[in-house]
């Protein structure tokens, strides 16, 4: 109550405020705010608002890739994994339980997110509590952008965008004319199943500029190509096995009951079952010959549901606008994975597959979240005034549940010797419920020195709470543990930058920001751990709080425009400062780890977008980046005490360099321009220098094995407008490659190797329909 209470009284006080104010250092506005981003939009420019106010992104002094609805459309972009393949300086790795993404070389796969994921400005990341779970994202349907924002944003996004951020921007609702959109598309995967998908939206007045509404849906099957067969037969248990199905709907509705003022609720659902995973195992596959196998005695299947709740009320004050975003945020992600193996080996230390064909261990997984977040913001709107300002207040409450449960009937037949399978033994039973709280007070404001020159300065404080409550108990835990934690910190996050318009299509900018993600508490582990504690130095053991960490960047930009129309470039070379980083320690003498604050390390490089138009008709674009995030210090705590977690000049895992390249040409059919020929080109370089040398058990890559190899990933489109429609027919993986992402041994040195490819050479179809 004492948060609300503040908030409403900051936010009155700062409206009055504002309000007062606002004669004394505004200019007449010649034209809207509106007025000025729509004429950008139609002379071809991407509008943005990554600085909460709508601009073209030539314009905003911030790193950042911008995806149009026509952009996502033309280069086949389908899910995120898309995205990232077709952005400068960011690497994602994703399983069927998991994801971890790196924006500059800040990334992270404990505690709280370091890049933050936002659909329209409703906060979506998670927490990663050690028992599995990861971030969820949006399917790429009817979205009118997609914002990828590098370096911090701690003024405008705070906590969890220290990397950066991520923007997903669903459309409004028409208030004046009927929209419609369609797209379906059949498709098939070399070795494996089909795929297809078909969505619709429609939007339009009800009430023409007093009442609109966006109603969308969409299913789409990605089809299987990784059979799932027993280890004892070698037939096939289930060929195809990782198929996904994926429903989405949305539906929105603005209500105008006057010329100044827009309210618009909403509701955005979204649900992906797969029915297996697609990892492979190295043992029974061919990759080369596109025979694509697991043996997993479970099948690993999963269900990600959400929906987000929310509504939007904005309010033109004259010069200022009042924007208030109140929303709930369910989601329920349960997935299994097989332990079989893993249990088998760590008890026995022994490398084989499982002993008996019957013989199973599943761990259950359950990740819940319910989060409401409210945030209320003034923003100034008038663009011819010297001074350009936001500021605002956000509360958010998130309670996050996490449960694990492992059972191993056969564990007391391998390990003890019984004579008979134990129905339901209880390895390992987990329930964490936490609750993060944050309330910040935020503002940021640009003023025009001269008519090229403009300073600005932004500031966060934050106030937050964290509290965990987790209980634990069977076979590896010994007696059960009960435990409850607290951590909570206030800390500031600045942002200064100097900005610099040399030509009316030229924009320099300089900036130096700070971003920061909350700290957390370790829980009690189980007495089976006590040793491997001691020996890493934490006799009493592990240790209870780990602190929130942080970074410095510091960004030298340059964005412009050329040849009269000819092309564009945006460019800018950065240094992030990481500091007291929270790092997992691996404890696999008992398949626990906790987080601590170990080290700190260096990211430098640069990140370059343009696109040109050589000769009529042709155009060309690229974007390419490198990274060199490395550690700076050694830091102890290994397998043993004198065993390295970190040592300096350790690389933090992900591609070093980056590069997209795309090509379209237009020409005449059914009408002037009316087809279209186009390809697209996606590399990640395999990383130059081996990572830290972590534990199996940390999720990192043992330093015995390769690390992640370069991926190049080639597709290409031929298709035709007719009328409305857009018909097109598309190549993915053109050169076949099976590269995997992701090599693990299950977090148990004695493991098999498994790998998680991308999809193999797919053809398809695709139909698309705007009104």
């Amino acid at each position: 109550m004492r948060h609300k209470n503040l908030l409403a009284t900051v936010s009155v006080s700062a409206l009055a405020l504002l309000i007062a104010a606002q004669p004394a250092f505004a200019q007449a506005a010649t034209q809207p705010a509106t007025d000025v981003a729509q004429d950008e939009a139609e002379a071809g420019e991407i509008i943005v608002t990554a600085t909460r106010q709508s601009q073209s992104i030539n314009k905003v002094p911030v790193s950042i890739s911008a995806f149009s609805q026509e952009k996502l459309d033309s280069r086949g972009i389908r899910d995120f994994t898309d995205v990232i393949r077709q952005t400068p300086g960011i690497t994602f790795e994703r399983s069927n339980t998991t994801t971890n993404i790196s924006i500059r070389g800040i990334n992270s796969d404990v505690g709280a997110a370091t890049t933050g994921i936002y659909i329209d400005d409703v906060p979506i990341q998670i927490r990663q509590l050690g028992y599995g779970g990861g971030n969820v994202y949006p399917i790429v349907f009817n979205l009118e952008r997609i914002e990828v924002l590098r370096g911090p944003q701690g003024t405008l996004f705070g906590a969890g965008s220290m990397g950066g951020t991520i923007r997903f921007i669903t459309g409004a609702p028409s208030m004046d004319k009927l929209q419609v959109y369609g797209r379906s598309e059949l498709a098939t995967t070399q070795y494996g199943g089909p795929s297809g998908e078909a969505g619709l939206s429609v939007s339009g007045p009800l009430v023409a500029d007093k009442l609109g509404f966006a109603a969308s849906g969409y299913y789409r099957r990605d089809g299987g190509f990784v059979d799932r067969i027993s280890s004892f037969t070698g037939n096939v248990v289930d060929k195809n096995a990782n198929r996904t199905d994926t429903y989405v709907g949305r539906l929105a509705v603005t209500w105008q009951p006057v010329e100044s003022v827009k309210i618009t609720p909403s509701i955005f659902f979204q649900n992906i079952r797969a029915n297996d995973s697609a990892e492979t195992w190295e043992r029974f596959s061919d990759y080369d010959d596109g025979v694509f196998q697991s043996a997993n005695q479970v099948r690993e299947q999963s269900r990600d549901r959400f929906y987000l709740a929310s509504i939007n009320t904005t309010v033109d004050l004259g010069g200022v606008d009042l924007i208030a975003v109140g929303a709930y945020f369910n989601r329920r992600q349960s997935f299994v994975q097989d332990y079989t193996t893993f249990d088998q080996n760590l008890f026995t230390g022994q490398n084989r597959l499982p002993q008996f064909p019957d013989q199973q261990a599943p761990s259950d997984f359950l990740v819940a979240q319910k989060n409401w977040t409210g945030e209320v913001r003034l923003q100034s709107t008038t663009p011819d005034s010297p001074l350009k300002w936001v500021v605002g207040a956000f509360y958010s409450h998130a309670r996050q549940t996490s449960l694990q449960l492992v059972t191993d009937q056969y564990l007391p037949v391998y390990l003890f010797g019984a004579s008979n399978p134990v129905p339901g033994f209880v390895v390992y039973d987990q329930n964490a419920v936490t609750v993060d709280k944050q309330f910040a007070l935020f503002g940021e404001a640009t003023y025009n020195v001269t008519d090229t020159l403009s300073l600005t300065a932004g500031l966060r404080y934050s106030d937050t709470d964290f509290r965990i409550d987790n209980v634990a108990s069977g076979f590896v835990v010994g007696p059960t543990v009960v435990d409850t934690g607290r951590q909570q910190e206030r800390p500031f996050n600045p942002r200064f930058g100097v900005n610099f318009q040399a030509t009316p299509d030229t924009l320099i900018y300089a900036s130096a920001s700070r971003g920061f993600r909350v700290g957390g508490y370790n829980p009690q582990v189980g007495t089976f751990c006590g040793p491997q504690l001691n020996a890493i130095g934490y006799p009493n053991g592990r240790p209870a709080l780990f602190n929130s960490d942080s970074v410095w960047s510091y960004e030298l930009g340059v964005k412009s425009r050329f040849g009269n129309g000819l092309g564009n470039i945006q460019a800018s070379v950065f240094q992030v400062d990481w500091s007291n980083i929270q790092q997992a320690v691996g404890l696999n003498s008992c398949g626990f780890q906790f987080t601590s604050n170990l080290g700190k390390a260096r990211s430098r490089g640069f990140d370059v977008q343009f696109e040109i138009k050589p000769v009529n008709r042709l155009t060309l674009q690229a974007e390419f980046g490198y990274t060199d995030a490395q550690f700076l210090e050694t830091v102890l705590g290994g397998p043993t005490a004198q065993d390295p977690l970190v040592s300096r000049g350790d690389r933090v895992l992900g591609a070093p360099w980056t590069l997209s390249l795309h090509a379209q040409y237009d020409f005449d059919a059914f009408k002037e321009r009316g087809g279209y020929v186009r390809t697209d080109f996606d590399y990640r370089a395999r990383q130059t220098k081996l990572p830290a040398f972590l534990n199996p058990a940390n999720g990192a890559i043992d330093p015995q094995l390769e690390v992640p190899p370069a991926l190049a990933f080639w597709s290409a489109r031929l298709g035709v407008r007719p009328g409305d429609f857009d018909v097109s027919v598309f190549v993915n993986n053109i050169l076949n490659k099976s590269t995997w992402t992701r090599r693990e041994r299950a977090g148990n040195p004695f493991e098999f190797f498994r790998r998680d490819i991308i999809r193999p050479r797919t053809f398809g179809v695709t139909v698309a329909y705007r009104y």
